[in-house]
């Protein structure tokens, strides 16, 4: 009997010292940054309590999670968004099937780098399960940058859980946008990435002259997929869509870049919002066929009411090509 109570206890003691790894990175860097996270509560600042918490004057006490992140939502929350897809959703990305998306935004940081001394701290404000963020701190290309700090925050706590195991050196946060846990002028780049926005606190919390950078669905993002499941294009992309497909290793990738002037509505509030707007906009297709083309219908909520039988034979058809149309619009904050 001794025999798999010993087994159980290192498995056991392996998994703790793992987390406990994670717990005591996390904590380091929350410590070095403390200064930039205020109480979601009662907006006075956070500041560590030993190696587990953060705490405000007023006692408001926020948990270090084992699993790499820190739990900054006040009150309960449901997401629509399950452990499941973000599970796909953050495998697809390994296929660097958003590529040519994440150097369109590298792109844009790395013009605004130069004017930036110091450390250049990055928040990505909805970043799921924190596939888009780790590729784009992997991809920067700064030499004179003494430090580059990431922090991505989603109120789908499933998606931070993920982020929190993608072994990127950011800061993942469960938080809810509508009450972020920042300081006043904390960023020189927020990223909003086929999220709901919310420009009052992105004016909060961007530092003087700081780049907002929002990407919304194009007019043909993935109409195949709209198509085989809602007919034609009757329901036009929103941003509620979600980046949602996959590709296979071999698939063959055509992009286009080119700038457009703002249009629709998401396009004229943001001009309303920020200064010196810039869209661009990137457009490219991929063949996607066996497992990956089943993640690609099962991620996106285009899926959603979709009868399993129906999921299933669309997946069972064979090889598909995907658009994906994107506008990368971005602005300085405008005093």
């Amino acid at each position: 009997m001794s025999v798999p109570f010993s087994f159980n206890a290192k498995r056991m003691n392996g998994v703790f010292m793992v987390h406990n790894a994670k717990l005591t990175v996390l904590a380091g860097l929350i410590s070095r940054h403390e200064h930039l996270f205020r109480c979601p509560i009662c907006s006075t600042p956070l500041k560590m309590d030993g190696s587990r918490s953060m705490i405000c004057g007023s006692k408001h006490c926020f948990d270090l999670s084992k699993d790499g992140y820190v739990n900054l939502i006040p009150h309960a929350v449901r997401s629509k968004y399950n452990k499941e897809l973000f599970t796909s959703r953050r495998e697809t990305s390994l296929h660097g099937l958003f590529d040519p998306l994440i150097d369109a935004i590298r792109d844009k940081i790395e013009d605004v780098a130069p004017s930036r001394s110091g450390e250049l701290r990055i928040l990505d404000a909805g970043c799921g399960e924190g596939s888009h963020l780790a590729a784009i701190l992997s991809a920067l290309q700064i030499p004179d940058a003494s430090d580059i700090l990431g922090i991505g925050m989603d109120i789908a706590k499933e998606g931070i859980r993920l982020a929190g195991k993608t072994g990127a050196p950011a800061i993942w946060c469960a938080a809810d946008l509508a009450g972020s846990p920042f300081a006043d002028r904390q960023f020189d780049v927020i990223l909003n990435i086929l999220s709901p926005a919310n420009y009052q606190e992105f004016q909060r919390l961007l530092r003087h002259d700081g780049l907002m950078i929002k990407v919304i669905p194009g007019s043909r993002y993935l109409q195949e997929i709209r198509a085989m499941f809602h007919g034609g294009d009757e329901n036009r992309p929103s941003s509620a869509d979600g980046y949602t497909v996959d590709r296979p290793a071999s698939a063959t990738v055509s992009t286009t870049g080119r700038h457009v002037p703002a249009t629709g509505r998401t396009s004229e509030l943001f001009g309303r919002k920020f200064g010196g707007i810039d869209i661009q906009h990137v457009e490219y297709d991929m063949l996607v066929a066996g497992e990956a083309l089943e993640h690609l219908l099962r991620m996106s909520p285009l899926s959603w009411g979709v009868p399993e039988a129906a999921i299933r034979k669309a997946a069972e058809q064979g090889p598909l090509r995907v658009t994906f149309d994107y506008d990368v619009l971005s602005g300085r904050l405008s005093e």
